[in-house]
């Protein structure tokens, strides 16, 4: 069973920042904020997909594992056009739709008892999740497993948190690799190349930033973050 939600993307701030002198304390707790640690496969309400263009076959493969798994008869897949300037430093055309880039990569017709709800406008994280909230099916889970890229895994728990607060959320991320590195970001070695403590410290702005604003639950995290810049000054 196929479902469609839409509205329209909303912009995002900053992705790839200049980070300041990171020492091994704060590279520590960027680490523990931004990757978080998986979670063991278990049975779930609802899967949600942050969908990506970035590494589309890793996350394909992943979202794979996870439906053989048959932990939920509910998959979420959220994900609209990107930004203009994403677009662009992507090298792709602006109308290609995440969700659908998604779809197009997996075969959902073999799992005859899964219901696949998509949402194709949202242009950020937090309008994958309030777009999907539309959809009753999602308001009324009572657990998440939530997929994402491992370095944005922090804020797509925190947006998630925000609008669950009583939900029990799991995790499982893949590792992206950008044309702008030849390398995939992971929690042990995004500090050791340029592109990568850019890209992880924009992840931790951004955290920050939406939290200071209301977007996604701040206060489980505030006093980290707090911590973090007093070792990044």
């Amino acid at each position: 069973m196929l479902n469609v939600i839409n509205q329209k993307p909303l912009m995002e701030i900053n992705r790839n920042p200049r980070p300041p002198r990171l020492n091994k304390k704060a590279k520590k707790l960027i680490t523990e904020l931004c990757f978080r640690k998986n979670d063991p496969l278990k049975k779930v309400d609802g899967i949600f997909v942050f969908s990506s263009i970035i590494g589309i076959d890793k996350l394909a493969d992943l979202v794979k594992k996870i439906l053989a798994k048959n932990i939920s008869d509910k998959i979420f897949i959220t994900g609209g056009v990107p930004p203009k300037k994403v677009a662009r430093n992507l090298g792709i055309k602006e109308e290609k739709l995440e969700a659908d880039t998604l779809l197009n990569a997996l075969n959902l017709n073999q799992y005859k008892n899964l219901n696949v709800f998509v949402e194709r406008n949202s242009g950020n994280t937090l309008e994958n999740v309030t777009e999907t909230l539309k959809n009753p099916e999602f308001k009324k889970c009572q657990s998440l497993l939530f997929v994402f890229k491992a370095h944005a895994a922090g804020r797509g728990y925190l947006t998630l948190r925000k609008f669950f607060p009583e939900t029990k959320i799991l995790q499982q991320t893949f590792e992206a690799k950008y044309k702008q590195a030849d390398k995939k970001i992971t929690k042990d070695n995004w500090h050791t190349f340029p592109f990568g403590r850019s890209r992880v410290w924009g992840e931790f702005q951004r955290i920050k930033a939406y939290g200071q604003r209301g977007d996604i639950e701040y206060n489980e995290v505030k006093n980290l973050v707090r911590e973090i810049e007093k070792h990044t000054k």
